[in-house]
């Protein structure tokens, strides 16, 4: 009776471990409350190895999201995973790859590198005039700890091959480059010269996302007429030549 009794409690642990192990990543991802934003479809896979098709995250659109979850931390409610995202060699995708753990209020970020579409970023921002602006803003996190408020965010920004569409054509602008950090618990993205803007820039991005965006550019001398006059939108320079940025 004994040696029944321990073989079928065995058996039945044997059985919830399998349970556990092939969880349907749609049947929790489906039942959970996301972020507010967040939205997600197309699911496959298992809880621990699963596929998203498309992730929505504030209006920025993600294809082919796959996972790998860490078991113990899980089981503990806290979520560890490595991610990747989108296809790197498509420029009109955003693509990323890295490291995130989370419990939903405390986020960990490491050796994050992500790609977005500039088309997607920039219609996102409130410009005064309409720009069309292509390339591929380059993201590299380094150190994320963020819980209802950044307390660390070190990493580098790029635009790279930047260009926007003029009456003329296409302007070629070169690379922009930007530091990541933390300030007062908000998101800080400092934009330094050189390049070819004259463009020196600070974004803060506090947790409610209510950015805000001041800074100062000139634009390169060798630039066409019709950048130099759009400039004017911005405000009047001052004596330096500078035009006002402040969203």
């Amino acid at each position: 009776m004994k040696s029944v009794l321990k073989w079928g409690g065995l058996s039945l642990v044997v059985y919830f471990v399998f349970l556990i192990v092939k969880l349907p990543a749609v049947h929790v991802l489906t039942q959970i409350q996301l972020p507010k934003g967040v939205s997600v479809s197309g699911i496959s896979g298992t809880i621990w190895n699963g596929h998203a098709r498309r992730v929505q995250v504030n209006g920025l659109p993600i294809s082919n999201v796959g996972w790998n979850v860490s078991f113990l931390p899980l089981l503990l409610g806290e979520v560890q995973a490595d991610i990747k995202a989108g296809d790197l060699r498509d420029i009109d995708q955003i693509s990323a790859n890295g490291y995130v753990s989370t419990n939903g209020k405390h986020v960990e970020v490491k050796n994050l590198l992500a790609y977005l579409p500039t088309n997607l970023v920039i219609s996102l921002l409130p410009l005064p005039i309409p720009v069309q602006a292509d390339g591929r803003f380059k993201v590299q996190l380094d150190d994320v700890d963020y819980e209802t408020g950044c307390q660390q965010f070190t990493g580098k920004g790029q635009w790279l091959n930047a260009n926007f569409t003029g009456t003329s054509g296409v302007i070629d602008l070169g690379t922009f480059d930007a530091n990541l950090s933390c300030e007062n618990g908000s998101i800080v993205v400092d934009v330094k010269q050189p390049n070819s803007f004259g463009l020196t820039a600070k974004a803060t991005i506090p947790a409610d996302m209510k950015f805000k965006i001041s800074g100062r550019f000139k634009p390169d001398a060798n630039l066409p007429t019709e950048v130099h006059q759009a400039a004017q939108f911005f405000g009047k320079p001052d004596a330096d030549g500078y035009y006002p940025i402040k969203f």
